[in-house]
């Protein structure tokens, strides 16, 4: 039996936000202040750590360079892992632009951070040219005490982007069956922390129906 719970996630048709901050080392500092105060993760319990570049898309990008940043990198953490971008429909023929991927654990965090800060600023590109990405999932807490909310039955999620921009895509699910004054008392009381701003318009209650099933999210709104 599931029980209603309200969710703070993207619509379909916009999948990042931008941090409040535009510095990756202020960026960083926010990201761990909000994982620290407001969640049961830390900066280090990143779950996904990946470091990707791409090869130029078209002749707008600067494609010496590009290559450049894929063997400098080949050269740092060695070989990535060689894909197309895409496939072409309906003939399956791979895209000409390639990406260059590789994984880490969760102990290069600090290298890989520092690794994009140094090739900043980066060429203007289609595609990255060299991006960052970490994702952090955990359970939400009471920043004032750090204990953590009951009846947390998923966790939610937050996922970090970093190359010429700064992005990243949050889902937070909020174990409060209504969006009464208890629940909004908590999204202020964790407002200071958090690293992007909290936009109230994406967030949903779940309709449970009577098969305990949820079917449908519903809109909701601070009373005024």
């Amino acid at each position: 039996m599931n029980s209603p719970y309200i969710i703070y996630s993207l619509s379909k048709d916009r999948t990042t936000q931008k941090f409040l901050k535009t510095k990756f080392q202020d960026i960083i500092k926010d990201v761990e202040m909000f994982l620290a105060n407001c969640t049961t993760a830390e900066i280090t319990d990143v779950v996904s750590l990946e470091l990707t570049a791409y090869t130029a898309y078209d002749a707008s990008d600067p494609a010496e360079k590009l290559e450049e940043i894929i063997t400098n990198t080949s050269e740092r953490f060695g070989t990535g892992c060689k894909e197309p971008i895409a496939f072409h429909y309906p003939s399956g023929n791979p895209h000409a632009t390639n990406k260059y991927t590789w994984s880490f654990t969760k102990d290069k965090l600090q290298e890989l951070v520092q690794y994009i800060i140094a090739n900043s600023p980066m060429p203007k590109s289609n595609f990255g040219p060299l991006e960052l990405s970490m994702t952090y999932n955990f359970n939400l807490v009471d920043p004032k005490n750090k204990s953590e909310l009951p009846d947390q039955m998923s966790k939610g999620s937050l996922l970090v982007w970093f190359s010429r921009g700064k992005s990243c895509s949050p889902t937070l699910i909020f174990p409060f069956e209504q969006a009464d004054q208890q629940f909004w008392n908590y999204i202020d009381s964790i407002a200071p922390y958090l690293p992007f701003r909290l936009e109230e318009k994406y967030l949903r209650i779940a309709h449970v129906n009577k098969q305990g099933e949820v079917r449908s999210f519903k809109k909701i709104q601070r009373p005024l």
